[in-house]
């Protein structure tokens, strides 16, 4: 079953829901820029009961590549603390950002520090790994760097399930392949991967390649919807399930872009 939604405020997500017509929500469980441990939910099982959290987003500081052992330290710990809090509201998955080597080491290295945080996480939720826009050594803009990445997590013996979540700005401002065949690159990704379950559906506010990170209303941006279309239903072709869409304006705005993805995968 395909389930459109968006991210909503934490704070009284079922009413962030309602506003946008969302069939589903992401969420934050912690301050998405602080290393803080999520703190129990007085909803917590009216969410699990309602089955309506699709994704949790692990906080933004979160790098799995660092350059810093600190910085990967403390992104282990807060994983395991979102995974093992997302269970408590029945969400169906955690996504994190595939993080940038800021020491700018070679891919390798940054797939092996991928591996040794990945191994010591456990839980029965699984962790969903987005591309992204930014880093020049990064482990997932490009598809030559997510390849890389998921060929060694899926060998690898985890407590954790791994799957892909694609984003569209960040693949069209991320990787230049993606911007004159967004179809292919999909096909391409979800190959890697072997199943990316989550799409996030943002316009950009970046060009093709420009490595920013910027979101945009549907058509309000620089990949337009043409470009969206075809990313949206190569994704679903692969067997997506989820389409969130993290854009900008509220909830006016982003119930008019939930529209639009329902239309397409009409």
């Amino acid at each position: 079953m395909i389930r459109v939604g968006s991210h909503v405020p934490a704070s009284h997500p079922l009413a962030g829901l309602a506003a946008r017509g969302a069939d589903v929500a992401q969420l934050h469980l912690s301050a998405p820029r602080q290393w803080r441990a999520p703190l129990p939910r007085e909803d917590a099982t009216k969410l699990a009961t309602a089955g309506v959290v699709a994704t949790v987003h692990a906080p933004y500081l979160c790098n799995p590549v660092s350059g810093d052992a600190r910085v990967r330290d403390r992104t282990a710990k807060a994983l395991q603390q979102t995974l093992d809090g997302a269970a408590t509201v029945g969400a169906g998955a955690v996504v994190v950002h595939a993080g940038h080597a800021t020491d700018r080491v070679g891919l390798d290295v940054a797939v092996d520090r991928w591996l040794d945080l990945a191994a010591g996480l456990s839980s029965t939720v699984p962790l969903l790994i987005e591309n992204t826009a930014t880093g020049a050594a990064a482990a997932g803009r490009t598809l030559e760097q997510w390849t890389a990445l998921f060929a060694a997590l899926r060998a690898a013996d985890l407590d954790v399930p791994v799957a892909g979540c694609l984003d569209t700005c960040h693949a069209f401002a991320g990787d230049p392949a993606a911007a004159p065949d967004p179809g292919g690159w999909v096909h391409a990704a979800a190959d890697a991967a072997g199943i990316v379950p989550v799409l996030h559906v943002n316009d950009s506010l970046a060009g093709p390649g420009e490595r920013r990170d910027r979101h945009a209303n549907v058509g309000a941006g620089l990949a337009g919807v043409d470009w969206l279309a075809a990313f949206v239903t190569a994704a679903a072709e692969r067997g997506a399930t989820t389409f969130l869409v993290e854009t900008p304006g509220g909830a006016d705005a982003q119930a008019a872009d939930i529209a639009w993805v329902r239309s397409v995968l009409a």
